[in-house]
């Protein structure tokens, strides 16, 4: 009785782990072009995989301050490294840049 509910679990819990393990994997790719990530905020240059719409620019704005939007891509001041790291995680992330505020 309880086997099917318990295949299910594992069914979902390994499909959740691939989505997590493809999503650490990714981040680090995109960020291999800023590495070593420096102490403190930063600037970056994020480039999205279309123009960013309201809900993107909400979700980057928690992360830093959101400066300017051009197309796919979107500038962003004062960016903690764990925010970045996150940012990097996100699947519709094409790249991640340092960017110098100007």
């Amino acid at each position: 009785m309880l086997r099917v509910p318990a295949i299910a679990t594992l069914v979902i819990a390994a499909i959740l782990l691939i989505h997590w393990l493809t999503a650490w994997a990714g981040a680090h790719h995109k960020l291999e072009a800023v590495d070593p990530l420096p102490e403190g905020r930063a600037n970056y240059r994020i480039t999205l995989d279309f123009p960013p719409e309201r809900f993107h620019q909400l979700l980057l704005q928690d992360k830093g301050r959101l400066v300017g939007v051009r197309g796919n891509v979107v500038d962003m001041m004062d960016v903690e490294p764990g925010a970045l790291r996150d940012i990097a995680g996100w699947y519709w992330v094409t790249s991640v840049a340092r960017w110098s505020g100007s």
